[in-house]
This record gives C-alpha cells, structure tokens and sequence, in this order.
C-alpha cells in the first residue's frame, strides 16, 4: 500500500533529508580534513591529487635511502678524521726519533766481568781471528786477536787485551774520520765491552771466529736485544727501537679503523661503492667510489725498519706519513663532495616532497572554517525543515477533528 502524503509534508521531507545529506557531508569534511574524499566528489580533483601524493611518497621513501647514504657518508669522514688522528701521531714518533740522536749500541751481557788487562785469547776468542766491524755499506775494519804472548802492532791492528782492542776502535780513522771516538766508541762499563755508533748508520760486528766463542766473549745476546751470530750482531738504539715499535703499533690500530669505519654493512674504505638514487625513475642518482685502505698497502706506509736504528730509515718513514697524509687529504675532499651533493638532493627532495603535498591538499583539503559556519547553518536549516514537517503534519491532522 501507498502512502501518500500532502504536498506541503512531502516537500518538508525532501528539504530535511538533503540536509540530513549536507550535514553529513560537512562533518565527513571536517573529520578528514578533506572536500574531496573519493572519485565521486570530484575525479578530477581527487586523481589529480592522488598522483601528487603518489610522487611524494615514492620521494619520501627515496630520502630515507639518501639519509642512510649521508650516515655512510658521516661514518666514512670520522673514519677518515680518526686515520688521520693516528698518523700525526705517528709523525710524532718519527720526530722524536730524529730528536733521540743516533745513538745504535752494542753492550754484552757476560756473567763474568772483563777487566781490561784481560787477554781476548783467554776469554772466549781465539788467536788469530778477526773481530770485525762495518757501518753501513763502508769497508769492514779487521782487528787481528793475537795470543797473549804475542805484540800489539798498532798498524796492523793487532789487539791481545780488552785495552788494546778498545784502544784500536777508537782509534781506527776508518770509523772514526773526524778523531777517536767521535764516531764509534768502545769502553768497558759493567765488566761487558760496549761499542756506541753515533752515526745514523747500520752498524754490525762480525767475527771469524765461532759464535760459541764469539758468546764466551760478548754473552749469548747483547743488553739491547740482538742475538750474539759471529755472522753479524747489530747494533740497536734502544730509545729508537722502542719507537719503532710504537709506530708499528699505530699502523695495527689504523687498519683497525679503518675496518671499523662502516654503516649499515657498507665502507667505503675497504673498497664497498656507494649508489644513491635520487628520483622515483632511477634516471638521478650518484655512485661513490670506494677506496681500499689499509696502512701497508694503499696508504703506502711501510713498518718501520731496523728499528729506525739510521736516520735514513727515520726519514723513510716520515716520507711515507706525508705521502699517506696528502692521500687522505684528497680523498676526504672527494668524498665531502659527494656528501655535499647528497645532502642538497636530500634538502631539494624534502622540499620537492611538501610542494607536492601541498598541491595536492590544494585539489582536495577542505577550508576547514568555511565547513565548520556550513555545519552550524545545516543544523540550523535541519531544526526548521523539522519545524516546518511538523507544521505540514499538523494541518492533516486537523481532519481528525472532523469525526466525532
């Protein structure tokens, strides 16, 4: 069955229900910040826009890529700072290498004393072999060991006693060009023969004698270290070898951290490139090239050598820190670059990001101010489009009075 209702009710009833409508819709608007909710308000608004937010979140996700790739960057500069750090020390030790003097000593470490009246023949060495020392690359001086019978012969260089042997080295114008003792220098301190070089030179002392005799007379190693070998026993600057084997340690610790310097399982110091991608096609991006660092190798800075016992070797070293410090230096510079290039993309991309979805809440968002005075006039609109179906009621109901 049909209802039917008066004209004045029915048109009540449409204006209160296309009200009922825009309230709705009005407050959808206002709860999700929108005008346009879906395809059906306006499409061509709403596709417009969601192309807009698409491109932002695909850049959005691209610049936590590019932050993670600044973080690469950021670790792979300490990295560098701390490398850097460790050669200036090292540069240190090769400097106060140089200050410590070239004093390369040979003292031995017999359990009996020598006193200096004692026959070489009779305290270890054997008659008619040589004791022999060289510096450098320079021509061995042989001191003939005679018997303790036998003669000094000065121009020979005989020796038979402890005397005559420290006598003979500091006295040979071979080792000693500028006067006796200037640059080697024997003595006996502590009952043990010592022989000091002050010449910033590899100096060795052999013998043709046995090393078990050469051991009798000088001790199985000497007080700085070497190992008594008739075959050649070197001379070693305590202060200098302690210092070499500082600096080797400083080395260890660079390669350390240079393994250290990675983020997120990529360093750029151990040969692991860098891609960053820049836009949502993959067309923009920036590969950074890696390097292969360790401290022997690409760094270029050997271990120290004979215990930095010449000055030679001293300025090797120093040489190599300098050539490994201008590497660094360069390389930093290229990879601040790239970090620079990364960081303005960055900052270009997020600002790429807000002008999108600003244009997109341009198509769509709702003028929140406008909806809320909208809302307030429906609600008014719906109490008078109720007001008025009640009227309309009203007047039908007025019939009713008619039946007794």
């Amino acid at each position: 069955m049909t209802i039917s209702l008066s004209a004045g009710m029915r048109g009540a009833l449409q204006t209160l229900q296309s009200n009922q409508q825009q309230v709705q819709q009005a407050q959808l608007r206002l709860a999700s910040g929108k005008r346009v909710n879906s395809a059906l308000d306006n499409p061509s608004s709403y596709f417009r826009a969601q192309n807009l937010t698409s491109r932002a979140t695909d850049l959005s996700n691209l610049m936590d890529d590019m932050t993670q790739a600044s973080s690469v960057m950021q670790a792979t500069s300490k990295g560098l700072d701390s490398v850097n750090s460790l050669i200036d020390a090292a540069k240190g030790l090769t400097g106060k290498a140089s200050q410590s003097g070239q004093n390369n000593t040979l003292t031995g470490t017999r359990a009996t004393s020598l006193k200096t009246t004692d026959a070489l023949a009779a305290d270890g060495l054997t008659g008619g072999t040589t004791f022999s020392l060289k510096v450098g690359t320079g021509t061995a001086v042989d001191f003939n060991v005679q018997l303790a019978t036998g003669t000094a012969d000065a121009s020979k260089k005989n020796v038979v006693t402890v005397q005559d042997l420290i006598d003979q080295i500091n006295g040979d114008t071979t080792l000693n060009p500028n006067g006796s003792g200037t640059a080697i220098k024997a003595a006996l301190v502590g009952g043990n023969l010592q022989l000091t070089s002050t010449s910033g030179q590899t100096v060795s002392l052999t013998s043709s004698d046995t090393t078990t005799n050469l051991q009798s007379f000088l001790g199985t190693k000497t007080n700085e270290g070497s190992a008594v070998d008739k075959s050649g026993t070197s001379f070693v600057d305590t202060t200098r070898a302690s210092i070499a084997s500082q600096f080797d340690d400083i080395l260890k610790q660079i390669d350390q951290t240079i393994q250290d310097s990675s983020y997120g399982g990529i360093n750029l110091l151990q040969g692991q490139d860098l891609k960053v991608t820049f836009n949502e096609t993959g067309t923009s991006s920036i590969n950074v090239a890696s390097v292969n660092y360790t401290a022997n190798g690409e760094l270029g800075i050997a271990n120290s050598t004979n215990n930095f016992i010449s000055n030679d070797d001293v300025d090797v070293a120093s040489a190599n820190l300098k050539r490994a410090s201008d590497k660094i230096a360069a390389q930093s510079a290229v990879f601040a670059a790239n970090q620079t290039v990364i960081q303005n993309r960055s900052t270009f991309t997020k600002n790429m990001v807000d002008t999108l979805n600003a244009g997109a809440d341009g198509l769509t968002a709702a003028d929140q101010n406008q909806e809320s005075a909208n809302l307030l006039a429906l609600n008014t609109q719906q109490q008078l489009a109720q007001s008025t179906l009640s009227l309309a009621s009203q007047a039908n109901a007025a019939i009713t009075r008619l039946f007794p």
